[in-house]
């Protein structure tokens, strides 16, 4: 079921619980993943009924203490990185990443020429004090001859009175992010100011406007070439040796979205921008913003979206398409079928759920862009010994002045957040399973042990745009901040 369907009719719940109040007031929440492993993507999400567990006692409130601070005051250094061209010799994971076996299986020899007819270059840089931060950049060379035709940036700038780093994206195939330069440590506290955005989405009540739609550029064609949303997938032919042209467009149709990563969790070091498909396979939590083209919504709700202060939901339809998804990933579904992608589950926190994780497509908030500068939303994650916090503030549509902030534990029920564990001792290999690609048209694979007992999968934040094959446009930030348990000595 795509997520453009995934809510059908169901009647807006008023929720005046003590819980709901909580997440209201900067308290924590009990939040659950799936109860059934089922795939899900940006562009799917599993089960119209939502599944979902009581919520559970509140974790002890942790002490921060100030590590790192970056405010963007001094200059940023881009012109002294270099633009490297990726040679696909150390991938993260030979699943879905860039050149992963499962498009070859899936699309076979014609996929690879389609991979081989441009080049892929990337560009990293440190920033702030001791080089805590890097600036992850990725850009398409169409044509092969070493010039980057429209090339991905961040560089410095202000915002009303603040100074800010710009990132920004010209065509949907680029890729910019902050990352932190080492995995984060056991526990802590990101957070950051966000001071504009856009990346798609509704201004003054239509997504046309600027010569844009829905913030991409009006020129050419865009599509999700050569990552596709797989063979079977509808919105093209699934044919991998079709023209540039005619695979899934991201600018309207059926597959048409924007979307920013305000704060993600994933599970390895050292992340860069790839294609849009891995990261469904390699994050644990995050906020996101998916600004859907209406050809996509259809005569569907196109999701809902939680007023914060009535603790109703409206449809995401009746919205500016700026909405803050609040969301963990739980375990996936092992065996795709046929012509079918890798992707763990999604499970949805907002307040008209009492903070509980729901498999539906629901939104916690409504962003209002034409309010930034003057007004910002911070956003943040902390991860304290009993799992993951996630929280955004700011003034939001319908709802005004709020503080979202929805705790889930690790494990709940036996049922976890993905790759939870940043050290072999947190966890017993029990969830540990084969991720297999049955006989797909051109081939099949299995990869074993993708959580076994002794693995540890370190922490990194990503903020930005960390898709190579769809998102487009720009935003700025400032204040990145991580924190750490007063206790611990730096």
């Amino acid at each position: 079921m795509s997520r453009t369907d995934s809510y059908r009719g169901r009647p807006p719940s008023r929720r005046r619980h003590r819980y709901a109040m909580t997440a209201l007031l900067g308290g924590a929440l009990a939040l659950t993943p799936l109860l059934a492993a089922a795939q899900t993507t940006d562009e799917s999400a599993s089960a119209s009924l939502a599944a979902r567990e009581p919520a559970a006692q509140k974790p002890p409130t942790q002490k921060w203490k100030l590590l790192y601070s970056e405010n963007f005051s001094k200059k940023l250094d881009p012109g002294k990185a270099p633009w490297v061209r990726e040679a696909y010799d150390n991938p993260f994971d030979t699943v879905m990443d860039d050149n992963g076996k499962w498009f070859h299986n899936d699309y076979g020899d014609a996929w690879d020429e389609q991979l081989d007819s441009f080049a892929t270059y990337r560009k990293e840089f440190p920033v702030g004090k001791d080089g805590w931060l890097t600036a992850s950049l990725s850009a398409r060379d169409w044509d092969k001859d070493g010039t980057i035709e429209k090339p991905p940036s961040i560089t410095n700038g202000r915002a009303g009175k603040s100074t800010v780093a710009e990132l920004n994206v010209p065509d949907h195939t680029g890729g910019a992010i902050f990352r932190p330069t080492e995995s984060l440590p056991e526990q802590y506290r990101i957070e950051y100011k966000l001071k504009t955005l856009d990346f798609g989405g509704k201004r003054n009540g239509t997504i046309d406007y600027d010569n844009r739609v829905n913030g991409y550029s009006k020129d050419g064609c865009k599509t999700q070439h050569p990552w596709g949303e797989g063979s079977r997938s509808p919105g093209w032919e699934g044919d991998a040796s079709a023209p540039y042209c005619e695979w899934q467009d991201v600018r309207e149709g059926r597959y048409g979205y924007n979307g920013f990563h305000y704060l993600s969790i994933v599970d390895f070091a050292d992340p860069a921008p790839r294609n849009n498909h891995f990261w469904h396979y390699r994050r644990k939590v995050l906020m996101d913003s998916f600004a859907q083209h209406p050809d996509r919504v259809g005569t569907g709700t196109g999701g809902r979206v939680c007023n914060a202060k009535t603790d109703e939901y409206y449809d995401y339809k009746d919205s500016s398409f700026n909405t803050v998804n609040m969301w963990i990933s739980g375990l996936p579904n092992w065996a795709p079928g046929q012509g079918g992608l890798a992707g763990n589950s999604q499970w949805f926190m907002t307040s008209c759920s009492d903070g509980v994780a729901e498999q539906q497509l629901s939104s916690a908030a409504e962003l209002q862009p034409e309010l930034m500068p003057d007004e910002d939303y911070t956003f943040a994650i902390e991860r304290d010994e009993t799992g993951y916090t996630l929280e955004a503030s700011g003034n939001f549509a319908r709802a005004g002045q709020q503080t979202l902030r929805f705790h889930r534990d690790f494990v709940v029920d036996n049922k976890p957040i993905w790759h939870y564990n940043v050290k072999p001792d947190e966890y017993d290999g029990r969830y540990n399973n084969t991720l297999v690609q049955g006989k797909d048209l051109n081939g099949k694979a299995a990869w074993t042990d993708q959580w076994p007992k002794d693995s540890a999968y370190p922490d990194s934040f990503v903020i930005g745009d960390l898709y190579t094959n769809v998102y487009e446009g720009s935003a700025s930030l400032t204040d990145i901040k991580l924190f750490v348990p007063k206790s611990e000595k730096k």
